[in-house]
């Protein structure tokens, strides 16, 4: 999600889940105001709605800025790799790598920390948050 989608967000129906614990945080009063001025705006969305879209927003953002590194080779005869092949993803075949480095750790701890969640919710078969995915050396040097 994209701050620039908020806007439709806000303005559609809301079909999130939400965790069974409660979080509190203390605001700086700018902030605060900020997010009370989007409830004024959008008295459809509650503040925990405004508030978990914001940082669904900052951090997809995050994560795709998150240092990245080439991690274990990806064999021509994976089928993963030849699936993105047919699909035309790397024309040019550059070797595939997992993903690793920063952006990598965080989003294996998102997997854990998402899976304990959901098993709280008594969901104890769910997916991962994230799933794998695999970068050439032309992605690694663009950032």
């Amino acid at each position: 999600m994209n701050t620039q989608h908020l806007h439709g967000m806000w303005s559609s129906p809301d079909n999130s889940r939400l965790v069974s614990k409660q979080f509190s945080f203390r605001l700086p009063v700018h902030i605060a105001a900020k997010l009370a001025a989007l409830a004024d705006l959008y008295p459809q969305k509650n503040r925990t709605q405004v508030v978990a879209d914001l940082l669904t927003a900052a951090l997809n953002d995050l994560e795709i800025n998150l240092p990245q590194s080439l991690g274990n080779p990806i064999s021509k005869e994976d089928e993963k790799l030849e699936r993105m092949i047919a699909e035309n993803i790397n024309e040019r075949y550059e070797p595939f790598y997992e993903l690793s480095g920063t952006r990598a750790q965080f989003r294996n701890l998102a997997n854990k920390h998402y899976k304990e969640l959901e098993n709280e919710l008594g969901n104890d078969k769910a997916d991962n948050l994230y799933q794998a995915i695999f970068i050439t050396e032309s992605q690694v040097s663009k950032k």
